[in-house]
Parts: structure tokens; sequence; C-alpha cells
């Protein structure tokens, strides 16, 4: 790990702030078991001349640890990597004040203690990585793509106002018109994508966030309810036009507003209700990979033990708004699994897009088990944690089972962010069709709620101890 001197007034605070959580993690533990006006003495009982010296102690071994683990880098651009390097230094000063409390031959809780200092100086460690990279906070969105259906004053307009006010947000991908091309204006021209008897087409096969509707309503009003019945059934928003329909009284009002109008815009409720549910999908990934940690540790050991290759396996998956990231995976394959697939498709028994196999030759020894338990899931919790992922919602697919789609409804499931449980988790998984699997998608997304994501949940657990589905 490449190392980095680290300034002395951060290394003296950082130390301090981690000797604060270990102090507060023991007087914590001990209060819940101490009877009532007992704290003052026992805060006078442990000021002694060894626990000062170790302390100091503490308090130099979590410097260096730190800058061995290289944590005081302000270069990191993605989570994996240091929140990784950060759960290795909270776990090594744990064992540094388990080790002392042994020593001590403590009668302090260790049970509670231990615990409650490792969940808490990682989460210091992850916050203050927050804070020092700019990298891990300021993650550039790519642009929404929008295509525009019109070809003339209208439409121009619209161009015009995403140039102005939305050139960093969105980016225009092309016009949709009915009309003969070789009418347009050169700008236009160049920039024609397709008719709408062709659109369902191009949204199967590219990526599209918005379908701006820009064509006067009078004479071209069953060529707009197409291509929003279309873009609808792709999951692709549709804007229109706020001058739509004329105004006598409130023009003035129009002019401060807006220009493009979501024809079904959202409801407050449900803006809060994500934003809740992303909250709580950032808080209990930080607990489940807390707890998780010692198992991940056995897992990657026994991967790495069985199996030559690497202990992650990582792929790209489409995810929200069909944008590609890399989804993190223990393996359970052998490292060339991917090569494999092409030799194997004769033998893939399931219908549609989706490749599986009953015995697949490919799983190794320890793979069959962690994918039975779901033990294999466990790194998804770190995509999570970066926002490409939710804990309730669609399974994220994968690039060749996207690519074998053939309906351009089936685009509707990436309104939303993938899921590492869903109701497809809880309905049988690998037992399911392929036309169930998107069914039950289709589903969630009609009917979604975040008492739906905790029934999903509640049932989970059960499902994975029963292994009903597991491949």
């Amino acid at each position: 790990m490449s190392r980095q001197k680290p300034r002395t007034l951060i290394t003296v605070l950082d130390s301090l702030a981690a000797l604060t959580l270990a102090v507060s993690a023991v007087v914590w533990a001990n209060q819940l078991y101490m009877p009532p006006g007992t704290f003052a003495e026992f805060l006078a009982m442990r000021i002694t001349l060894l626990n000062a010296l170790f302390a100091i102690v503490f308090a130099v071994c979590w410097a260096e640890c730190s800058e061995a683990f290289g944590l005081f880098q302000n270069t990191f651009t993605e989570w994996i990597r240091p929140a990784l390097r950060a759960a290795a230094c909270s776990g090594v000063m744990t064992l540094l004040l388990a080790l002392y409390l042994l020593f001590r031959r403590s009668a302090d809780p260790v049970a509670t203690m231990l615990p409650a200092f490792f969940v808490s100086a990682f989460i210091y460690q992850l916050v203050r990585l927050l804070i020092s990279n700019p990298g891990l906070r300021s993650k550039r969105r790519e642009p929404e793509k929008i295509l525009i259906l019109g070809s003339g004053r209208r439409a121009i307009k619209a161009w015009k106002e995403l140039r102005v006010q939305y050139h960093r947000t969105k980016q225009l991908v092309g016009f949709v018109d009915n009309r003969d091309p070789r009418s347009f204006s050169s700008e236009i021209a160049t920039r024609y994508v397709c008719d709408v008897d062709r659109l369902s087409d191009y949204l199967l096969r590219n990526v599209i966030d918005e379908l701006i509707i820009a064509v006067p309503m009078r004479s071209c009003y069953d060529l707009a309810q197409r291509a929003v019945a279309i873009a609808e059934a792709a999951g692709v928003r549709v804007v229109t036009l706020n001058d739509t329909y004329g105004l006598n009284f409130s023009r003035g009002l129009r002019a401060r507003t807006p220009l493009f109008v979501e024809l079904v815009p959202k409801d407050e409720k449900l803006i809060a209700a994500e934003a809740l549910k992303r909250s709580l999908d950032v808080v209990i990934a930080i607990i489940c990979i807390a707890f998780t940690l010692p198992i991940c540790a056995v897992i990657a050991v026994a991967i790495k033990l069985t199996s030559p290759g690497p202990i992650l396996f990582v792929q790209d998956r489409y995810g929200y708004r069909r944008r590609l990231f890399p989804m993190c995976k223990f393996r359970s394959m052998v490292s060339n699994a991917p090569e494999l697939m092409a030799s194997l498709e004769s033998q893939n028994e399931a219908g549609g897009p989706i490749f599986k196999i009953t015995n697949d030759p490919r799983i190794t020894s320890i793979g069959r088990f962690i994918r039975r338990t779901s033990l294999d899931e466990l790194p998804q919790l770190w995509n999570v944690l970066s926002g490409d992922m939710s804990l309730v919602g669609p399974r994220p697919m994968s690039v060749r089972d996207v690519s074998l789609f053939t309906e351009t409804q089936l685009m509707r499931r990436f309104s939303v962010r993938p899921g590492i449980t869903g109701i497809w988790q809880v309905s049988g998984r690998s037992a399911l069709s392929f036309e169930q699997w998107m069914a039950l998608d289709f589903t969630y997304l009609d009917e979604w709620s975040l008492s739906l994501d905790f029934k999903i949940l509640a049932r989970t657990v059960p499902a994975v101890l029963k292994r009903s589905g597991a491949a």
C-alpha cells in the first residue's frame, strides 16, 4: 500500500477522535450494567497510570495504522477500496483494545464494548474519508439523454432551452419526427434519429431518459400520443412545453416558470418516501457491513484456498437509468467462467435471456455453498453504500441478458435502483421463469411503497434460510 505522510495536526486530531471513541465505547458498555449513582466512582477508578500509558500507545498506533492502510489519502474516487481499508484498520485497532483488556484481565463487558468500538470507529473513518476526498462526494452524474419529438419552431425552442438552461445536466441525443428529413433545417437534419414508427426499437437499444414533446398539438395530436405511449412503456420520462395551451391572465407567471413540464410529475409524498428509502439503505448497509466483516473474511480465505483466481467477481451490470456499474460478488465460479459461457449456451435451461444450468460445471465447491446460502451477495452492500444499488429492488442484469431483450417495455424495470433482494428473492428465485421474473419486477414498480420494502426484507431471511429457489 502506498504511504503518504499526513500533516501533524491532522494526525493528532484524528488520534484524539479515535481515543475518544474507544473511551466512549468503554464507558457506554459499562454504564449499561452499573447501578444508578455509581458512574462518577467508575470514572475515578479508571484514571490510572497504566490506562494513561495505554491511551498514548493507542493514539500512536491508530495514527500508524491509518497511515499504513493509506487512509490519509485524498485521491479516492470510489468507495470499495477505502471502505475495505477503513474496516481493516478498525479491526486491527479493535484487536489491540481486546489484547489490552485481556492483559489487564478486565471485568468489563467485552462482548458489548468491542463491537461498539469497531462499529463507531468504522463509521468515523467513512465520514472522515468522505470529508477529505472530494472524489467520493462529488461524483459527477452522467447527463440525462434527451430526445425531442418534433422538428419545427417548437422543437428549436426546446433545443435552445436545453443549451441555455440545462447544458450541464441534459444532453440532446436527437430529434424524432415523421416528416421527411429533407425538409428539416441543416442543424436538425444532422441530429435526426428516427420516425415514431421506429421509436420503440430505438429505445430498446439506446439509453434515453426523457422525451420532450415539442410538436403543435392541434395538428400532431395522434403523433404525440403514439410517442407518449411508446415512451411510457419503455420507462422514459415524458415532458411537454408549458406553452402548449394559451393563457390570458397568467402569461407573466408562466414566463417565470420552467419551460419543461413533466407530463406526470411525482407526488411530494413519493419523493419524501424515496429519500427515506435511500437514507435507510445507507444506515442498514453500514451496520450490515460492520457485523458481517468476520464472515466475509472467512469466505475470502475459503475462496482463495479452494480455487485460483480473485476473491471478488466484479461484472458490469445495468442499474438505475440503464447505466452500467461494477457489481461485486464473492467469486463462486472458476476464474474463466465468462469465457466458458459460450460453450455452454446449448445447455441453457432457462427461457428468454436468462442463462441457467442446474448443475453448472463452472461452480466451485465453496461457490455452491455460498450461492445456496446467498453469502456471495454480501459484497453488494458496498454497491448499496455507493448508491448504485438499493437493499430492495429489481435484480441488476448483465450486459448479455439485456442485449437479448426483444420487448421495449422490459426497459421500464430500470426506472428504479436495482436491489440485493426483491420480490423475486422471496418467490422462488432461480426457480422462476423469465416471464414470471419480469412480471414480479413490474408488480414491484407499480405497487412500490416503504411498507412493501419492509415486507420483502422480512421475508428475505426465511427465504435464504430455507434456500428456496437458490441455484
